[in-house]
Parts: structure tokens; C-alpha cells; sequence
């Protein structure tokens, strides 16, 4: 895994393998990567101080979406221990450090 952040233009790359992007997804600032098998392959953010900042906590969804994954997915990390979380009410809330140290 090779990370790269870029202070001057605020930009952070996260690359999990070294295979060619063949697809990627951009949605709310966090670009994912992925190879021709659909698989993850990497995932940038742009401004990311001020997503890093602006709350040391994630939603469920927003875990999901930086991650790649779907829900069931996640769900299923929950009930394995895999992932460490608070619940407030029905929802589930993820530190960030954790959600980055799942994606490593």
C-alpha cells in the first residue's frame, strides 16, 4: 500500500495494489479506483483536511462510500469485530483512523 498526500493542493491518495485503473468513481470529493475486475484498487481525496477535520467521525454510509463497499458488507465487518464503532440510536458511527486503517 503506498500513500501520498499532497499539502499544496490538499489532495490524498491511497493505492492498494499497483494494477491499472480502469474505472473510478468521484462523489462528494472521494474518487475510487478500480481495475477491470471491479475491484478496489485505490481511493483520493480531494481537500482532505478539511474532510478529516471537519469530524473525527463517519456515518455508516460515508464509511461505505470512502471504502468501496456496500452496507451488507460493512454490517457483516461489524459482526465479525472486525471494525470498531459507536452506535447513536439505530445508527452506527466510525472513527475515521479506523475506516482508513480498514482500507490498509
Amino acid at each position: 500500500m503506498k500513500v501520498y498526500h499532497d499539502s499544496e493542493i490538499d489532495y490524498l491518495s491511497i493505492d492498494f495494489t499497483d494494477e491499472v485503473e480502469s474505472k473510478s468513481v468521484f462523489k462528494d470529493g472521494i474518487i475510487i479506483r478500480y481495475n477491470k475486475k471491479v475491484h478496489v484498487i485505490g481511493v483520493d481525496i480531494t481537500d482532505s483536511m478539511k474532510l478529516f477535520a471537519s469530524s473525527d467521525m463517519m456515518t455508516l454510509q460515508e464509511a461505505c462510500a470512502f471504502l468501496g463497499i456496500s452496507e451488507s458488507t460493512m454490517r457483516r465487518k461489524i459482526r465479525h469485530g472486525k471494525i470498531k464503532f459507536v452506535k447513536q440510536g439505530k445508527d452506527y458511527r466510525f472513527k475515521k483512523s479506523a475506516i482508513i486503517n480498514l482500507a490498509a
